[in-house]
């Protein structure tokens, strides 16, 4: 699944005209969705990938964006939380502790990470 920024939007939801994050126009590709007990929806996509650095890996609010490829990725699979929150993402990213262990730099998540972005890419070139 491939999305094009189309508005900023602030933590909040009201409109800005600059993000360290996202671009007006650049397409991305999603490598998660979820969907807050609220119903808020966000994508979860790489924003910036400089050499010998890890992704800048984030989840940002859906209403940023258009759809621009509807491809649904094999290894995507449901989850479903207990505060009522669910979303899709590779299942090898939903072992308990995988998302927190991946955003503090743990060595052992991001071949993982890389594998299962690279299954998606490859789906959806």
């Amino acid at each position: 699944m491939k999305v094009r920024c189309v508005r900023l939007l602030d933590h909040k939801g009201a409109e800005v005209l600059s993000s360290p994050w996202l671009t007006i126009g650049q397409t991305y590709q999603v490598l998660s969705i979820s969907i807050d007990a609220n119903g808020k929806r966000s994508f979860g996509i790489v924003t910036s990938e400089l050499p010998g650095e890890w992704p800048g890996f984030g989840s940002h609010q859906a209403e940023c964006f258009e759809i621009v490829s509807t491809v649904v990725p094999s290894n995507w699979r449901v989850w479903i939380h207990d505060s009522s929150a669910m979303g899709i993402s590779p299942a090898a990213w939903q072992v308990p502790g995988f998302a927190e262990a991946l955003f503090e730099h743990d060595p052992t998540t991001y071949p993982i990470f890389e594998h299962e972005r690279q299954v998606i890419l490859n789906e959806d070139p």
